[in-house]
């Protein structure tokens, strides 16, 4: 595959060898599995944004920075 994925959010992604191993999941269901406490972790960071895609990162921090200023 040579141009980038886009996730569900709209959000592109890198080009996978194994197509299988590299499906998008849904924001909602990274929103609903990863913790917010977790966005503290640059390894963390990382994962969201390989797994649910950009929109999905730029959401899940915005909801942990909202949670932490509560």
């Amino acid at each position: 595959m040579n141009t980038p994925s886009v996730s569900p959010a709209g959000a592109k992604i890198a080009a996978c060898a194994d197509e299988e191993r590299c499906e998008v999941v849904s924001c909602v269901l990274c929103l609903a599995e990863i913790p917010l406490s977790a966005a503290k972790s640059l390894e963390n960071a990382e994962y969201v944004q390989h797994f649910c895609g950009l929109d999905c990162l730029a959401q899940w921090q915005n909801l942990a920075e909202q949670a932490d200023t509560k």
